[in-house]
């Protein structure tokens, strides 16, 4: 009798089988079901240095198992009282930081967006946490998607990742983009239509788009083309594993020792060939929303990599500095010059807007010039916000220098280098872990592998402060990218001075962003996240789905995000301060626009 092991390997090779054997595999596995799960193609190391597993197929192809294979799993009480109390803690958590940072205008009203940016916040939050905990319900074994092992956690982390992706896709492209259309659609520029008309009809266009190009992509493109290497040797070279009834019958029995190599045997056979399959609707819309993330997470999260510590710096630097009373009448003039600028052009802006409305302009002219604002409009706000921090800092120097604590420039500065770390310890991993080819080190996942060795919560939190700095990185990038290329509307993050709106935008951003987080975390810890859910199903299934292969298996966002964050802290050391544009110009553009409102 010959047994054989398949494993999808990205790069062709392998070395040895895992330790657990099966001798029921006393043929060539076959694939009899299609639509099982792939839990069973162990890549380790994003298939660099991968470890052939054996893949149980007999056993998952016995209806009997299949339906009695949830019921063995170990149910581990712990598990569910860390997440109980993670929920509860991060739930009051994200309702101090909205009462705390809400506008005073706010205040006592609007509680449906308050509730919906607490529950998305906690959205995030968890996702986030599913990795560690995957790891965790793993604990290093194989099989635990597929039921054969019983070392594993009792949680089922393929679904737990299945309903967390779909909540956050319908978060994302209903219920949030509602709500910030809602909030955004009074600009009156049509006074005659209501926002919630107006919000709905964008929301039900955005659902249209995504839901037909969902399925369409799903219908055409849902296969999964995972390269894979047969290796084939007579099970009788493996003199220390006894071949006996109660061995072939019982898998856990049949256990090869450390010593025991495939690739060592007297004679084996390889063959390297591609298995298709397809995709469930739930792994197609992971792959999918992950694509769409990224976008986002690379531009935004490459600039936050770099902004993130140099603003934390620079608050320090540029401090509020106690100054005489001549030297504030000085700089209260300059203030008082650039706030009667601002309300010229707000002015002439409401001014402009105004006549175009009047004028009876087609719907398509009105969308046209709506566009055109848009930059003009952003300029405003960077300059309304510049002036307000500038005016803030010119008060704590003078007049409320009384009421200034001194201890928080240290702590930005002290967070500020402790993001520096972060920053420069995340591009080391993308270098040496993620874009060598082998990898020279594994780095970070030592790390964390060496903290679950003798206290695994280090570990967990150690994962989280890696993920979490990502994502507040996003916001970071997100605001820098606003104050500096006005393309999109500025939504700052103030304590005492956040609009819902900008609550709801930050929020919805984090949220798609969340995503491709969790993704690139999988793939740059690939070696603390081994034989994990989300590895089998981002690291194997989505990585080799048609289409998106080309931009996962070649990482091409990687390669993005790593360029973006260096040129990003390139140009930031070269112009580290935020200039407010330029009024004047602002004034020019004002004028022309209501001289052809006027034709």
């Amino acid at each position: 009798p010959r047994a054989s092991a398949r494993e999808g390997l990205p790069n062709g090779g392998g070395r040895a089988l895992r330790r657990r054997f099966s001798p029921r595999a006393v043929r060539p596995l076959e694939i009899r079901d299609r639509s099982l799960s792939l839990g069973f193609w162990g890549v380790r190391g994003r298939g660099r240095r991968p470890r052939l597993s054996p893949t149980l197929n007999a056993l998952n192809a016995n209806p009997v198992f299949l339906i009695l294979r949830r019921s063995v799993k170990m149910f581990d009480y712990y598990i569910i009282v860390f997440l109980l109390v993670m929920t509860i803690v991060l739930l009051i958590g994200n309702v101090y930081l909205v009462v705390e940072w809400q506008h005073t205008d706010d205040k006592n009203q609007a509680y449906a967006p308050k509730a919906l940016v607490i529950f998305g916040l906690l959205l995030i939050e968890i996702t986030l946490l599913l990795l560690p905990l995957d790891v965790q319900n793993s604990n290093g074994q194989v099989g635990c998607s597929q039921g054969w092992n019983n070392g594993c956690g009792g949680l089922d982390m393929t679904l737990a990742w299945s309903i967390m992706y779909c909540t956050i896709a319908v978060m994302s492209v209903i219920v949030y983009p509602y709500a910030i259309f809602y909030y955004e659609a009074d600009d009156g520029m049509d006074p005659s239509k209501s926002p919630a008309c107006s919000a709905a009809s964008y929301t039900f266009l955005s659902l249209v788009v995504a839901l037909v190009t969902t399925v369409c992509m799903f219908q055409f493109l849902a296969t999964t083309e995972i390269p894979v290497e047969t290796y084939s040797a007579d099970i009788f070279d493996f003199q220390d594993v006894a071949v006996t009834a109660s061995c072939i019958g019982d898998v856990v029995t049949c256990t090869m020792t450390a010593s025991d190599d495939l690739t060592a045997a007297s004679s084996y056979e390889t063959s390297s060939d591609t298995l298709n399959l397809n995709v469930s609707f739930p792994v197609y819309l992971m792959a999918l929303m992950a694509f769409v993330g990224y976008w986002f997470f690379v531009l935004f999260g490459g600039i936050g990599l770099a902004a993130l510590p140099i603003d934390l710096i620079l608050g320090y630097v540029y401090r509020p500095k106690r100054i005489d009373q001549k030297r504030f009448r000085e700089e209260e003039k300059g203030i008082k010059k650039r706030s009667q600028d601002l309300i010229e052009i707000g002015q002439l802006l409401k001014k402009e807007r105004t006549e175009f409305a009047r004028a009876g302009h087609s719907m398509w002219e009105r969308r046209k010039r709506r566009q055109k604002d848009t930059i003009t409009v952003n300029k405003f706000k960077q300059m309304v916000f510049i002036l307000e921090q500038d005016y803030e800092q010119l008060k704590m120097s003078y007049a409320n220098h009384k009421n200034f604590n001194p201890l928080v420039p240290y702590a930005m500065l002290l967070f500020g280098v402790i993001s520096a770390i972060l920053s420069l310890l995340w591009m080391l991993q993308i270098i040496l872990f993620l874009l060598v080819d082998p990898p020279t080190t594994s780095f970070l996942n030592e790390y964390f592998a060496w903290y679950d060795k003798w206290f695994p919560l280090f570990g967990i939190i150690s994962v989280c402060i890696f993920t979490f700095y990502l994502m507040a990185c996003v916001v970071k990038g997100c605001f820098k990218f606003g104050v500096r290329c006005f393309c999109i509307e500025l939504h700052p993050m103030k304590r005492n001075g956040t609009y819902m709106n900008s609550f709801l935008f930050n929020v919805g951003l984090l949220l798609i962003c969340s995503l491709p987080v969790v993704h690139f975390a999988t793939e740059a810890f690939a070696d603390y996240a081994a034989d994990t859910d989300v590895h089998n199903i981002f690291n194997v299934q989505v990585r080799y789905l048609i289409f998106f292969n080309e931009f996962f298996g070649n990482q091409v966002f990687v390669y993005m995000l790593l360029i973006l964050a260096l040129l990003s802290a390139l140009y930031l050391l070269y112009k580290p301060k935020d200039a407010p544009a330029s009024a004047s110009k602002m004034k020019e553009i004002l004028k022309r626009n209501a001289e052809y409102s006027r034709l």
